[in-house]
């Protein structure tokens, strides 16, 4: 179900017209272009994933009655941090498939934005990683251990998505700076 909402939202992003004027350039994607499709999907999805996971994590501490211990304080900590990366992946998937929407003469800024954009999510995620990982290594929690192993593996695969959407970009720059060549000699 997730990810036919994931799908519906990228449909809802990209217009009609986009989608056939790329048909109708390149009768079929290249995998350039799908592998951008796929890592814009993977993101919205491991967004949604991690929101789960922030919601379940919450919903442990909100039924702790009286005083909050320092274990559901790391809960909060990893909680908003969680919260952070989410956010980030979900408009950071949004921003990456929204590059095949673009006219040619504004691509190659736009990726290049990206790139940097995603170097920066990347840092960041990674950063975001390591208060997770101290507020597993302090929770007895049965249930928030799972949850937060869970989260630090969805994490982990959302910074290799990021490098792995880099190196797509990369690969696009490069030829989008070949076509730009072509016509501007």
């Amino acid at each position: 179900m997730k990810k036919v909402l994931v799908v519906l939202l990228f449909m809802m992003i990209l217009p009609c017209n986009t989608l056939s004027a790329i048909q109708k350039k390149e009768q079929r994607l290249k995998a350039t272009t799908a592998a951008l499709v796929v890592q814009a999907l993977q993101l919205g999805e491991r967004a949604q994933e991690l929101f789960s996971i922030k919601d379940e994590l919450l919903r442990i501490v909100q039924e702790r009655e009286g005083k909050i211990t320092l274990q559901e304080d790391f809960i909060v900590d990893a909680v908003t941090e969680l919260k952070y990366v989410a956010t980030v992946a979900y408009f950071e998937g949004n921003l990456l498939g929204a590059v095949l929407a673009l006219k040619e003469k504004f691509k190659l800024q736009f990726i290049n934005d990206r790139i940097i954009e995603l170097q920066n999510s990347l840092e960041s995620t990674t950063a975001s990683l390591r208060p997770i990982q101290v507020a597993y290594s302090g929770i007895e929690n049965t249930a928030a251990l799972q949850q937060l192993d869970r989260s630090m593996k969805i994490v982990q695969s959302l910074i290799e998505t990021y490098r792995n959407s880099i190196e797509i970009l990369l690969r696009m720059r490069e030829k989008q700076a070949k076509e730009i060549e072509k016509v501007q000699p």
